[in-house]
């Protein structure tokens, strides 16, 4: 099980909300399935449909991450039209088959969501997320 404190969920949501009418991007880091922290990334697509993390952000914060000893346990990302299930795209890009990928839905029934899922050879396995107080 997938441990996120509160306050990280909070923070995804309103980068979600913010980043309207383009999908937004970030990382959690912590250790095994624990987040400690939450650093959100650019999506240098400015699409509504897709994101693509600036790499050189994205680098710089890995090595961020690794130095302090922690390492990325969640990539998350937002669905403004959409669910919060993977994509095609989803499925066809994700790279990274042990992270936990979250994905935020904005509310198109008026509620937001998110669920969390490893992506392996393209097929997408719902993760169990506790929301923990931290």
């Amino acid at each position: 099980m997938w441990k996120i404190p509160r306050i990280l969920v909070n923070r995804i949501f309103s980068h979600a909300q913010r980043s309207v009418p383009e999908e937004c991007v970030g990382v959690l880091a912590g250790n095994d399935t624990t987040a400690h922290s939450w650093h959100p990334l650019t999506n240098t697509l400015h699409d509504a449909r897709r994101f693509l993390a600036d790499p050189a952000q994205q680098i710089a914060l890995f090595k961020e991450i690794r130095a302090a000893g922690k390492q990325v346990i969640a990539i998350y990302h937002s669905h403004p039209t959409g669910t919060a299930a993977p994509s095609t795209a989803d499925l066809e890009e994700s790279n990274h088959p042990d992270t936990l990928n979250l994905i935020v839905a904005l509310g198109i029934d008026g509620r937001m969501d998110m669920n969390g899922f490893l992506i392996r050879d393209g097929r997408a396995e719902p993760q169990e997320i506790e929301i923990i107080e931290a």
